[in-house]
């Protein structure tokens, strides 16, 4: 899923948009801030992605056939910021592969520019469903970026699925690959937290008095999680092969951007 900027309500579509609204709303005294939207969107496929009455299809850069049947993504905390000039912001993410450390609970403490109750994403929802992330309550002021986290996880997070427990992981995955010699089924859970990912917006979000609305789209390419995975890689990943899931995770985090 990729990050789109969005001024008088054009719209670009992507694989999987996670639109965050940013609408700020007025009072008679602006030093009391203002309130930005988010709000998760999933706009139709790319032509790359085939949705079938049991799930979604592509193909990855192996020629791969990946039908996923299930596909839940916990993104756990969402952070506006106003220091962009760091590297990761430079570069829209860390560029460090394999980079995973285990987190222990989503939960984190929610501040005016930071929303820290998890919410679980299921991939395979409808495409016009719109789901809302929660809304901040920053000062006015300029930002440049927004940070998302992807931690396990907890009891308290949000859209948790019946059929299964997400408690304790990051990813679930279900489907199967086919590489020409017929399709085999996979299940993958990961309790790792993957890269956080650093979103440069593609020009300054000022919020003052002249200024109280704005839109920003933020896409998840899901389709691209398989990129360089080959038979041989899928079979190290359904045996929980560290390098194979630091791949995944890694191409995770790569999915979350924007145009």
């Amino acid at each position: 899923m990729i990050f789109h900027y969005i001024k008088n309500c054009k719209r670009l579509l992507a694989s999987f948009s996670v639109l965050l609204l940013v609408s700020a709303c007025s009072s008679s005294d602006i030093s009391g801030g203002t309130e930005v939207h988010t709000h998760l969107t999933h706009l139709p496929p790319a032509s790359t992605v085939t949705t079938t009455p049991t799930g979604k299809q592509f193909v990855n850069d192996q020629g791969v056939s990946i039908v996923l049947t299930s596909a839940w993504l916990t993104l756990s905390e969402m952070e506006l910021r106003t220091d962009c000039g760091a590297s990761p912001f430079a570069r829209l993410r860390d560029t460090v592969l394999g980079l995973i450390v285990p987190v222990a609970n989503a939960h984190t403490e929610s501040t005016p520019t930071k929303l820290g109750t998890p919410l679980v994403v299921n991939l395979l929802n409808p495409d016009s469903e719109e789901l809302e992330f929660g809304h901040f309550s920053p000062a006015p002021g300029n930002y440049c970026g927004i940070t998302v986290h992807m931690h396990p996880a907890d009891a308290d997070a949000r859209s948790l699925p019946s059929t299964f427990s997400m408690i304790g992981l990051v990813l679930h995955l279900e489907g199967s690959y086919d590489n020409g010699s017929g399709a085999t089924a996979f299940t993958v859970d990961i309790t790792l937290e993957p890269e956080h990912a650093d979103i440069a917006f593609p020009a300054i979000i000022s919020l003052s008095e002249g200024n109280l609305n704005d839109e920003i789209h933020l896409n998840i390419e899901y389709q691209t999680w398989f990129e360089t995975f080959d038979a041989t890689l899928f079979a190290a990943l359904v045996a929980g092969d560290p390098s194979a899931v630091s791949r995944l995770l890694d191409n995770v985090t790569a999915s979350i951007g924007h145009d």
